[in-house]
């Protein structure tokens, strides 16, 4: 497959920053398709590494190190897989969810934008936010795959975590003190892919930008992602998509909740506000990705 046709969009950041309300906006684009959120490539390009270890294990008396296919080579015979795959199997998603027993959520008109009446597309998007802690190995996969750090300010984000069992009945969270850790983790992750690929590779987008000015917001973004700009991609935002239902006079003030931990979260997020991200990519930085990655790999390759 032509690499310039291998180049997945992946929308991360923490859960109930708008990760999916961007991806339905990308995928209204002429070029992009919107899947469902994935979940399974981080652990998958995880346990490649693993099995690409025993193949090398014994030099030459392992077929992998006997014909010299090296590791980066192994990872993107993989994601030229998977993203023929995705990209094949359009019509089979448009399918599954036209005749699906489960009635979608999604409107109606924003699965017409985006199914294969709206054109041939060549890319997609996937909008996992736990994707945040698997860019280092995405990138391994796929390494002209772009990414979007949706960033929202976290009080925000705690209160539509906590309060997200209203609109599906699903409890994300156990409680506030976890909505904050969670938000820690993810978004420090983001920061850290941030630091160490620079924004050719990743681009924040602020959620204040998808409210208070999405048009220019959207048009960076696309222009960010090699694809000229389509005012279709602004239809998802006049609707609004998963919400929490959160309770005007709702406040995050859980007395259980540890308060060193809230506030450290609280000065992440007003330093997040007041600056860039930075405008180069750090080697030292994406050498402590590839030491987390490694050390992935090996407790995975301890469990067998």
């Amino acid at each position: 497959m032509r690499e310039e046709i291998n180049r997945p969009i992946f929308v991360v950041g923490s859960p109930r920053s708008g990760t999916s309300i961007l991806a339905w906006c990308l995928g209204h684009h002429p070029n992009i398709f919107p899947v469902p959120e994935s979940s399974w490539m981080g652990d998958f390009v995880v346990k490649i590494a693993v099995a690409h270890q025993i193949g090398s294990a014994r030099g030459d008396l392992s077929i992998l190190s006997a014909m010299d296919i090296r590791d980066h080579e192994f990872f993107a015979a993989f994601g030229h897989s998977i993203n023929e795959l995705v990209v094949g199997h359009r019509r089979h998603l448009e399918f599954n969810r036209e005749n699906s027993n489960n009635p979608s959520k999604v409107n109606k008109q924003w699965l017409e934008a985006t199914s294969m009446a709206a054109g041939p597309k060549s890319r997609w998007v996937d909008g996992t936010p736990e994707y945040s802690l698997h860019i280092c190995g995405l990138r391994k996969l796929f390494p002209q795959a772009r990414f979007v750090h949706v960033f929202r300010q976290v009080d925000a984000v705690v209160c539509s975590m906590v309060n997200f069992h209203r609109a599906t009945g699903i409890q994300l969270v156990a409680n506030e003190e976890e909505a904050y850790k969670y938000w820690l983790r993810t978004v420090r992750a983001c920061l850290k892919a941030e630091e160490a690929y620079g924004p050719h590779v990743i681009y924040r987008l602020r959620h204040t930008a998808l409210v208070e000015s999405p048009e220019s917001g959207l048009r960076s973004l696309l222009d960010f992602l090699g694809e000229p700009y389509s005012a279709k991609c602004l239809e998802p935002l006049s609707q609004r998509i998963n919400s929490s239902n959160v309770p005007p006079d709702f406040k995050s003030n859980d007395p259980a909740t540890d308060p060193t931990i809230a506030e450290e979260a609280r000065q992440l997020s007003a330093e997040i506000r007041q600056t860039s991200q930075p405008k180069a990519s750090s080697s030292d930085a994406a050498d402590e990705l590839e030491t987390e990655f490694d050390a992935r790999v090996k407790y995975s390759a301890t469990l067998r």
